[in-house]
C-alpha cells in the first residue's frame, strides 16, 4: 500500500479538494531530498542573526549602498521591501561569509553575504555587509532567480493551503485523522520544500495556473504528519508572491 496520504483534488462542480489517507507509516517509503541552499564560510549563529538584521534594515536606512543590477534595479520599492507573509524587509534566504580572494589578509573578515527575497518586487537581492560597521558595503538584485525556499517560507505555504477553500478542509481532516488533533499551526508538521517553476508544467493540465511562476516566488512542499505518514502535495504549487495554490496535472 502506498505509504502516502493522496491529494484528489476535484476542481470541476463547484471546485471541490479532498485529502485521502492510505497506507502505511511513511519508514516504508524513500524520503524526499531536502533542499538546502549552498554555503561558502561559516559564521556564528549570532553573525547570521545580524548579518540578516543589517540587510534587511538597509532599505529604511539613508547611506546604504547603491544597488546594481541594471533594469532590474529600477524594480526595486527602496523602503518598502515585503517577507512572504507581507511585513515590513525582504525575506532573509541564506547568510554565509563573503568569499575572499586568495592574496587576502588571514586576518578575521568582517564582511558578509545575505540573500533575501523581496516580495513588494519579485526580485533577488544579495546585500554585503560588514559586522563591524553594521554598514552595507554593496547590493545588488536579480530578476527571475528562486533560490531554494526557506523553512519560514515553506511555512507561509502551508498557510496558503490552509486558507484555500479547496485544499484547506482537506489538509485539516487528513492532520485529524491521523493525529486525533486539529491542525491549527505549520509548526505542527514537518515540511520540506524546493523552487516551482512554470516551464515544469509545460504540457500540463492547468500549466496556465502557474506560467508566472519563476517571476512569481512559487514552491512545492513535501508535508509529513507527527505519526510519519506523508500528505502527497505533488500537484499542489503554491505561488506565494501571490498567495494563491493551484493544483496541476503533473
Amino acid at each position: 500500500m502506498s505509504a502516502a496520504l493522496g491529494v484528489t483534488a476535484v476542481l470541476a462542480g463547484g471546485g471541490i479538494a479532498a485529502l485521502q489517507a492510505a497506507g502505511s507509516p511513511a519508514s516504508d517509503a524513500p524520503e524526499p531530498a531536502a533542499v538546502v541552499a549552498a554555503h561558502s564560510g561559516r559564521l556564528t549563529p549570532g553573525e547570521s542573526r545580524e548579518a540578516s538584521r543589517i540587510a534587511v534594515d538597509a532599505a529604511t536606512r539613508p547611506g546604504t549602498a547603491p544597488t546594481r543590477g541594471g533594469k532590474e534595479a529600477k524594480k526595486g520599492t527602496a523602503g518598502g521591501e515585503r517577507n512572504a507573509a507581507g511585513g515590513s524587509g525582504a525575506e532573509p534566504l541564506d547568510t554565509h561569509r563573503a568569499p575572499r580572494a586568495k592574496s587576502a589578509s588571514s586576518a578575521p573578515d568582517s564582511r558578509a553575504e545575505v540573500q533575501l527575497y523581496d516580495y513588494a518586487s519579485d526580485t533577488l537581492i544579495t546585500r554585503l555587509v560588514d559586522l563591524r560597521s553594521k554598514k552595507v558595503l554593496d547590493s545588488a538584485r536579480q530578476h527571475g532567480v528562486q533560490p531554494p525556499p526557506t523553512l519560514a517560507e515553506a511555512r507561509e505555504a502551508v498557510k496558503v493551503v490552509l486558507a484555500d477553500p479547496r485544499l484547506g478542509p482537506g489538509m485539516r481532516d487528513s492532520y485529524t485523522s491521523q493525529t486525533g488533533k486539529r491542525l491549527t499551526s505549520p509548526s505542527q508538521l514537518r515540511l520540506q520544500s524546493m523552487s516551482f517553476l512554470g516551464s515544469r508544467a509545460k504540457g500540463v493540465d492547468g500549466a496556465r495556473k502557474v506560467s508566472r511562476c519563476g517571476e512569481h516566488r512559487c514552491v512545492q512542499l513535501f508535508v509529513r504528519l507527527p505519526g510519519g505518514k506523508w500528505i502527497d502535495t505533488s500537484r499542489i504549487v503554491i505561488d506565494l508572491s501571490a498567495r494563491r495554490a493551484a493544483v496541476i496535472g503533473l
